[in-house]
């Protein structure tokens, strides 16, 4: 049977609904919050809200719903054997600094909503939700199921989507409606690896010391901001024209302060996607760059060093030898997501591959 129906003006009846559902989504802070975990709510408090949000607007609209145990949840319609999946996540990444607006105020400006999770994947996800409206109340037929899967986990370890399936059935086909638009048809694998450094048992003490070193939370994102602890500094006066010259001259902010005998840098770069690192500055690594320019001892210098050499101006793997790329996907990706060290055990950097 053919349908004369159009979609675009059906959608458009429901905007305003539509935009109100993404931004009380949006408002919820859904991060990930595992010293908040608990039965029913293993991501957080925040993410459980979200999740409870998406199956309460379910149950309103007369779908069928299920919680799994706080990891995932779906929204269902339509009869049959055959299960189609929709894919969402209500989860997000921190919101990090530098915004110009509340990022979880879900303003509307200009014909566009911001705040941290519209595209990825609040907005889509409600999209779908929508979809499934549309066709329920214009009392289409549907020969299969139809079952919107809501993660709890996608930012981080996916535990969301290996607890459900371990719980309910596979859909026959699936797609994910995640990030932007037209379809995305590929993803790219992701490695989270860690790169660990141990200073040897003897090496040389002069020089500046440094005490420890941090920049990142996540590994899919980059770190926009970095902070590192110096002992053993001098003239501050001059290192301080060294530091301001640096961070003008990669267009950056940073800062210098005395605490404690020692000199506190901390420097402000610019977040994005760990998919796309490229469109952020990687504080973390700005900040390595300048502590390799200073006369630091044996311990922690070849540290600094490391991370400037391998991966300053370089988010595509060539100097660790990995660079790749394939029609489909495009380039290999290296993002530098979280960087710490102390004197005393050595550093780590954790790396979000794809």
């Amino acid at each position: 049977m053919a349908l004369n129906i159009d979609w675009m003006n059906e959608a458009k009846k429901r905007k305003d609904d539509l935009v109100r559902d993404v931004q009380a989504l949006v408002r919820i802070p859904s991060v990930r919050d595992d010293g908040g975990a608990k039965p029913g709510a293993p991501f957080g408090p925040k993410v459980a809200e979200a999740l409870d949000y998406m199956l309460t607007r379910g149950q309103e609209e007369g779908f069928r719903i299920k919680n799994v145990d706080g990891y995932a949840g779906h929204i269902e319609m339509g009869e049959g054997e055959k299960l189609i999946g929709v894919l969402g996540h209500l989860d997000v990444v921190p919101a990090g600094d530098g915004w110009s607006v509340d990022p979880f105020a879900a303003e509307v400006k200009d014909g566009r909503l911001y705040g941290r999770g519209a595209i990825d994947d609040k907005g889509p996800t409600v999209a779908a939700f929508y979809a499934l409206k549309i066709v329920k109340e214009l009392g289409l037929p549907l020969r299969k199921r139809v079952r919107l899967i809501l993660g709890g986990d996608e930012e981080s370890d996916w535990r969301c989507v290996a607890h459900y399936f371990q719980r309910e059935e596979m859909p026959d086909v699936g797609f994910a409606p995640d990030a932007d638009f037209p379809i995305i048809h590929a993803e790219k694998g992701i490695i989270d690896a860690d790169l660990s450094y141990r200073p040897p048992e003897s090496t040389e003490a002069e020089g500046l010391a440094l005490v420890s070193f941090q920049a990142g939370r996540r590994y899919n994102m980059v770190p926009d901001a970095a902070e590192a602890v110096v002992e053993g500094a001098g003239r501050t006066e001059e290192l301080l024209g060294l530091y301001e010259q640096f961070c003008r001259e990669r267009g950056v902010k940073g800062s210098m302060r005395q605490s404690e005998g020692a000199v506190v840098f901390q420097l402000e770069g610019v977040s994005a996607h760990g998919a796309e690192p490229e469109r952020g500055k990687n504080a973390g690594v700005y900040l390595a760059q300048f502590l390799a320019s200073l006369p630091l001892d044996g311990r922690s210098r070849p540290f600094v060093q490391f991370v400037t050499s391998a991966f300053f101006g370089d988010a595509r793997g060539r100097r660790l030898g990995l660079a790749y790329r394939d029609e489909q996907s495009g380039d290999l990706t290296v993002n530098v997501g979280v960087l710490s060290y102390d004197r005393r055990h050595g550093g780590t950097i954790g790396l979000n591959i794809r």
